[in-house]
């Protein structure tokens, strides 16, 4: 099977074949072997080589976020350019959890990928990353509060 996925504005074509114990992933033109098994829903161990590697997966509308070592990556199947919107570019939590820091004030200047706020849930510690270079007009969650996955903490106004 053949598919087109979208992370950090670049698009990644990935074919995956199941054979009968493994995954055969070609991705970015490089060919992997992958054995993977859910531990329980949403909870991945994935060995690639000698590497074993946990995983979360969690399931938004329009996005898969994948959580890996405290970095929470968000991948959407590509959209043809005709179909995207603005909405893509938009902030939301990318899972449930306890606001434990917030690293900006209203009127601060973000740059893209400076740290927003970090959201502890499952034992881990979540990065909200800004999307884009920006300043913050409306911070909705406090350190202590809980935050529902696919819920907007922060409003940003976008730099053109």
């Amino acid at each position: 099977m053949e598919f087109n996925y979208e992370y950090n504005n670049r698009i990644y074509k990935i074919k995956a074949e199941k054979t009968k114990d493994a995954f055969i992933i070609t991705f970015d033109g490089t060919t992997y072997t992958v054995h993977a098994s859910e531990i329980k829903p949403g909870y991945l161990r994935i060995q690639l080589g000698d590497a074993v590697i946990k995983a979360v997966i969690s399931e938004g509308d329009e996005s898969k976020f994948v959580f890996l070592n405290g970095n929470v990556f968000d991948i959407k199947r590509a959209l043809p350019k005709s179909r995207r919107t603005e909405k893509e570019d938009e902030l939301l939590s990318p899972i449930s959890g306890k606001v434990v820091k917030v690293e900006v004030k209203e009127g601060d200047k973000v740059k893209k990928g400076d740290v927003i706020m970090v959201i502890e849930a499952m034992k881990m510690e979540y990065l909200i990353k800004a999307p884009y270079n920006g300043i913050i007009k409306k911070i909705y969650f406090n350190v202590d509060e809980q935050i529902d996955m696919g819920v907007k903490p922060v409003e940003i106004e976008k730099e053109e």
